[in-house]
């Protein structure tokens, strides 16, 4: 789905993002459910990026994890650039495009892209870029917006408060198949923030929901896909 008026270039994304307040960024303990998908599959030594690392977050989610990871991270902003660097000094943080990334071939064992894909009109360029950067049997982490959430149009409409520049939003499905399309390996499909209720009693009644019938998972604001590049690859 593309909402009606022009496409933003990578320019006005990045200008947009340099303008954007960190609160309005997402919030920590969502790339520590990110991350936690991933860890079963990060040892010592292994090389993980963060591609599209806004605030740097995610990054700092994962220096804090008991291992020594070798950290590499890109964004199209050099405002965020700047900030994820201040925030973690020892990770190698760099402009860039995700379409056009400056890392050799298969160099790391993990990539995470949280809440970057919908900015893409192509994604599946992205996705050729990072499985070109994966090493076999690396694992790949993509969240973004969910087209089946409940409350999406909603979400949509009043997505000018807090997200402007949010452009193409994508179903499930839709998604998985680009994955597979691109080469890779869906392993597993959770959601992310809230399925129908934003807080309080009701969201809490909604986990035990969400425990007892796991396909609801589909139906949250964001969709969090784990996947994997052959090992033949």
């Amino acid at each position: 789905m593309t909402p009606s008026g022009p496409t933003p270039d990578k320019a006005e994304i990045a200008r947009g993002y340099d303008q954007i307040p960190v609160e309005k960024f997402m919030p920590q303990r969502f790339h520590r459910r990110c991350v936690a998908m991933v860890r079963p599959h990060l040892k010592d030594g292994m090389a993980v990026a963060d591609l599209g690392c806004g605030q740097g977050t995610l990054l700092q989610t994962l220096r804090e994890l008991p291992l020594k990871l070798k950290l590499s991270a890109c964004d199209l902003s050099p405002v965020l650039v700047d900030n994820s660097r201040k925030r973690v000094p020892e990770a190698d943080v760099r402009v860039a495009d995700i379409e056009s990334l400056p890392f050799a071939d298969a160099a790391f064992d993990a990539v995470f892209v949280t809440e970057v894909m919908e900015h893409l009109a192509t994604p599946q360029k992205a996705l050729g870029e990072i499985l070109r950067v994966l090493k076999p049997g690396g694992r790949l982490l993509v969240s973004l917006p969910n087209r089946d959430w409940f409350h999406f149009d909603r979400y949509v409409s009043k997505r000018s408060a807090f997200q402007p520049v949010d452009d193409h939003f994508y179903r499930v499905a839709e998604f998985e198949g680009f994955l597979r399309t691109a080469g890779f390996t869906v392993e597993l499909v959770r959601g992310g923030e809230n399925l129908y209720f934003g807080g309080g009693l009701p969201r809490l009644v909604e986990k035990v929901v969400l425990w007892f019938y796991p396909p609801l998972q589909r139906r949250m604001k964001r969709m969090i896909l784990l996947s994997h590049k052959s090992p033949a690859a």
